[in-house]
C-alpha cells in the first residue's frame, strides 16, 4: 500500500472514531436559568440545602442567588418585579406586600413554628431586671426589621395585656444586634437565627421566654413563611416553577430528616464570625408542597386576618403550587 493511501486510511479511522464517539456521547439537557432572591436567615434553608446539595442542578436548573439582608427588602424587590422568584418570606410580610402592589404571587412549601421548632425568640442582656414579658412596658424593644416582626410583636404584648403603644419597636439588623444588646442600645431582642445564636452563644443575652413564643400566645403550629413566585412569570415558565418546587421538596426531604446536617450547608452564605453559631440555629419545620394545599394557605389568611395582620382577604384559588405527580 502507498504512502498516501496509509495516511487517508488513518484519516478515515480517526474521521469514523470521532463519530462514533460523538454518536455515543449522551448529550446534555440544557438547564434553565433562573434567579433566586433569599434572605440571610435560617428561615431559607431549604434554599441553601438545594443550592448545596446540588440539587438545583440535579432538577436541571442554573441557578444565580441573589442575596437580600432580610425578608422585607426581598419581597419588596418580588413585588417591583426585579426578581420573580424568592423565599422564605414571613405571610405577614408576603400577604400584606401582595395586598398593597395587588402582585399575584404563587405560594410554594411552608415554614411553621410550634413548641418543637422556634424560630422567633425574645431575649434580654445578662443581668437585666426585665424578667417578662410584662416587664417590657417602657422599654426598648429591637425587632428585625420587617413588618412581620413588629405585628408579631405587637400581638404578643396586647396578648399579656401591655399596650403596644407603651412599648418602643426599633430596627435591629442581623449584624447589629449583638452590640445593640450589649450596649444598651435595645433592652431586649425579638429575633430569629442568625441573630439570636450570636446574642446567646456570645454570652451577651439569653432568653426572656424559653420556647416559641409566638405560637404559645398565638397559636400553634404558627404558620411563618413560604417561599413565593411572581405568578406571571411562572405561567409563563412552567417547567421552570415545576423544578423549582421539586428542589425545594427535596431539600425539605433533607432538612426534615437530618436538620443537623442540612444546616452545614448554611456555613458557606454566612460570614467568618457567624460560621460557628450555625450548628446551634433553630431547627426549622416544613411542609413539602404536597402537604400544603389552597385550603391550608386560605386557612392561613383567615389567621392572620383574625389576629388584624392583614388588612383585606387575597384571592387564593390555585395559588399554592405543588409539584407535579
Amino acid at each position: 500500500m502507498s504512502p498516501n493511501c496509509i495516511k487517508s486510511h488513518r484519516l478515515l479511522s480517526f474521521c469514523l472514531a470521532v463519530l462514533l464517539a460523538f454518536m455515543t456521547t449522551p448529550v446534555l439537557a440544557k438547564s434553565d436559568k433562573v434567579t433566586i432572591g433569599y434572605s440571610k436567615l435560617i428561615i431559607s434553608l431549604p434554599i441553601f440545602v438545594a443550592s448545596d446539595q446540588g440539587l438545583f442542578a440535579k432538577n436541571g436548573l442554573d441557578v444565580t442567588l441573589e442575596e437580600f439582608e432580610t425578608a422585607q427588602p426581598l419581597m419588596d424587590a418580588l413585588v417591583s418585579g426585579k426578581v420573580d422568584v424568592a423565599g422564605y418570606t414571613a405571610y405577614a410580610i408576603t400577604m400584606n406586600a401582595s395586598l398593597r402592589s395587588k402582585k399575584a404571587l404563587y405560594y410554594m412549601t411552608s415554614l411553621v413554628e410550634d413548641a418543637s421548632h422556634p424560630i422567633s425568640k425574645l431575649l434580654v442582656k445578662n443581668g437585666s431586671d426585665i424578667k417578662s414579658i410584662e416587664d417590657l412596658k417602657g422599654k426598648r424593644v429591637g425587632i428585625l426589621p420587617t413588618v412581620a416582626y413588629k405585628l408579631w410583636m405587637e400581638a404578643v404584648l396586647a396578648k399579656k395585656g401591655v399596650d403596644p403603644a407603651d412599648v418602643i419597636l426599633q430596627h435591629v439588623a442581623p449584624p447589629m444586634s449583638v452590640s445593640a444588646l450589649e450596649s444598651g442600645t435595645v433592652d431586649a431582642l425579638f429575633t430569629n437565627d442568625p441573630a439570636s445564636a450570636a446574642v446567646l452563644k456570645s454570652g451577651v443575652g439569653k432568653e426572656l421566654v424559653t420556647g416559641a413564643v409566638v405560637p404559645e400566645l398565638l397559636g400553634s403550629p404558627f404558620p411563618f413563611a413560604s417561599f413565593n413566585m411572581d405568578k406571571a412569570y411562572a405561567d409563563a415558565n412552567p417547567a421552570i416553577a415545576a423544578k423549582v418546587v421539586k428542589s425545594l421538596d427535596d431539600a425539605i426531604a433533607l432538612i426534615n430528616s437530618d436538620p443537623a446536617k442540612a444546616k452545614k450547608s448554611m456555613e458557606k452564605f454566612m460570614k467568618d464570625a457567624e460560621k460557628p453559631f450555625v450548628p446551634f440555629y433553630s431547627n426549622p419545620l416544613y411542609l413539602p408542597s404536597a402537604k400544603f394545599s389552597r385550603a391550608d394557605l386560605e386557612a392561613v389568611m383567615e389567621r392572620y386576618l383574625s389576629l388584624k395582620m392583614i388588612p383585606a382577604k387575597l384571592e387564593l384559588k390555585d395559588m399554592a403550587l405543588q409539584a407535579k405527580k
